[in-house]
């Protein structure tokens, strides 16, 4: 019985962890709201719902805006977050969250871990700095942090989101 622990361990550990741990770079917390700009607006984002889609756990990332709501569907495995194409019906890798620079997954590059970004809320420090490139052939620069997630989108060098603290 011994030997059988740490295996049971091994495979339930990542599991409560995907729900739990706020050292990630895109924590899942239900019922946390945090508010983003965008442009010359504001957000609140949010995890509001799981289920299960491709056999796989997904958990709805809200964004609610003041005039509109949009939700996507999110899990993560093995350090990349994968989001669920309704129209395909299929995973699809979004970007990576093991800092390894230079490493694409999905449509983004990591450029760099310990970045640092100023906003006019204050400055961020041990950032995660992923290059986006969507298939819609626009591209970004997004900032992650550890325990918050995002905090920051730049679109052509200019800042157009950031975390607006409570």
């Amino acid at each position: 019985m011994r030997r059988t622990i740490p295996p049971l361990i091994l495979i339930f550990l990542p599991l409560i962890i995907i729900g739990q741990n706020s050292e990630s770079y895109f924590p899942i917390k239900f019922g946390k709201e945090k508010m983003l700009t965008w442009y010359k607006g504001k957000y609140l984002e949010s995890f509001t719902d799981s289920t299960e889609l491709g056999g796989e756990k997904y958990y709805l990332y809200s964004q609610k805006f003041s005039n509109n709501s949009m939700g996507i569907y999110i899990r993560i495995s093995n350090d990349t977050v994968y989001h669920w194409n309704d129209v395909k019906k299929k995973h699809q890798a979004f970007f990576g969250v093991n800092p390894k620079v230079g490493e694409t997954i999905g449509n983004g590059t990591i450029k760099k871990v310990g970045g640092k970004l100023k906003t006019p809320k204050g400055e961020f420090l041990n950032l995660l700095v992923i290059e986006m490139n969507y298939p819609n052939g626009e591209s970004g620069t997004r900032y992650y942090q550890k325990g918050l997630g995002l905090v920051a989108v730049k679109s052509n060098n200019e800042l157009i989101s950031y975390y607006v603290p409570d």
